[in-house]
């Protein structure tokens, strides 16, 4: 008999299963949630982050907290969009987190289409760094790309044309490393930002 974990709890989410994205390729867009440990004294929780269709159908990145050791729900009145445009049109898919800085914070990143790109099928990374585990409230956003990805007009012969993920790791000097697919050449191909962080 494989052995149970010693403690579990459940996490709502609105799958964005039925999304159909306009120029990703593949249908369905996928939820793989992510997943950090904060063992900092102040913090002591784990997060998970995933893109979910409970606002809207183009997905918000939300942030649930639970402490460490007893998995009891942090955010207690439910989970904290990441993502702060809140257009009908705007899409928020792929977060990617993978630990936490040394100090305990976690930076969430993500494919974003808000503002003038709102409906479109231009896509940016956007993120929000340094954000406490504890947090109730949506964080202020930064935009990592310097160039919008057309999805629209980006060819490619592979399935998913943009990935099935975006990532991002904190280094142990806490420079946030942030990878994905980007179109500006006129296919998709890996590109990387990075900045430093709390």
């Amino acid at each position: 008999e494989r052995a149970k974990p010693f403690l579990e709890n459940a996490n709502l989410i609105i799958s964005t299963d039925a999304t159909v994205v306009p120029g990703y390729n593949r249908f369905e867009m996928n939820d793989f949630p992510r997943i950090a440990v904060s063992d900092a004294i102040a913090y002591r929780s784990v997060s998970l982050v995933w893109n979910d269709a409970r606002n809207k159908p183009l997905g918000d990145i939300l942030l649930q907290s639970y402490q460490l050791g007893t998995l009891n729900p942090i955010q207690l009145s439910g989970p904290v969009q990441l993502n702060n445009d809140n257009g009908p049109g705007d899409m928020n898919a792929m977060p990617g987190l993978k630990n936490t800085s040394t100090t305990g914070l976690l930076n969430v990143t993500w494919y974003s289409r808000r503002g003038a790109n709102e409906g479109t099928g231009k896509t940016d990374i956007f993120g929000a760094a340094n954000v406490n585990p504890l947090t109730s409230t949506t964080p202020s956003n930064s935009k990592f790309t310097n160039v919008s990805t057309d999805w629209l007009a980006t060819s490619s012969v592979i399935i998913p044309n943009f990935g099935d993920y975006t990532d991002n790791f904190v280094s142990a000097s806490n420079i946030l490393f942030v990878a994905w697919s980007d179109g500006r050449t006129g296919v998709p191909q890996p590109e990387e930002a990075h900045l430093p962080v709390h």
